[in-house]
């Protein structure tokens, strides 16, 4: 017998334990209960069942598809309206945030006007200057 490796197995796993559990140990069972090979029985049996459950349900697929298209209607009216309300909530708090931003903004400044001291200390320091030299000579 062939080692697998862990891969592998966890690969397989999935495939073979449904495998296993919904054929092969219903199967085995059968031939227990009957002490023969039930094989081509088990895939009769579940092959009328697969005919009478396709049966019923080609059957339901008109009230499914009428059922389909209600939920489907409802739901698209639903989105619409939750899209709507979405978009108008998003309108209104855009611009609340833009008046928000505006109103940080404000006016622009304004300079004060201010008596000049700078000009004024030179305009004395030149007449200073100019008395000086005219009160030498």
């Amino acid at each position: 017998m062939a080692r697998l490796s862990r891969s592998t197995m966890r690969a397989l796993g999935p495939v073979v334990i449904p495998l296993m559990t919904k054929v092969a140990i219903p199967i085995a069972l059968n031939s227990l209960r009957k002490r023969k090979l039930a094989v081509d029985d088990y895939a009769d049996e579940e092959k009328e069942v697969f005919q009478k459950n396709l049966k019923r349900t080609r059957s339901d697929i008109d009230d499914v598809k009428q059922e389909a298209i209600s939920r489907g209607t409802r739901l698209y009216a639903e989105a619409r309206k939750e899209g709507t309300e979405l978009l108008d909530l998003l309108a209104r708090r855009g611009l609340e945030i833009a008046n928000e931003w505006a109103g940080s903004l404000g006016e622009p400044r304004v300079p004060r006007r201010r008596f000049r001291w700078g000009h004024a200390i030179g305009l004395v320091a030149l007449v200073a200057a100019g008395l000086a030299i005219v009160s030498r000579k």
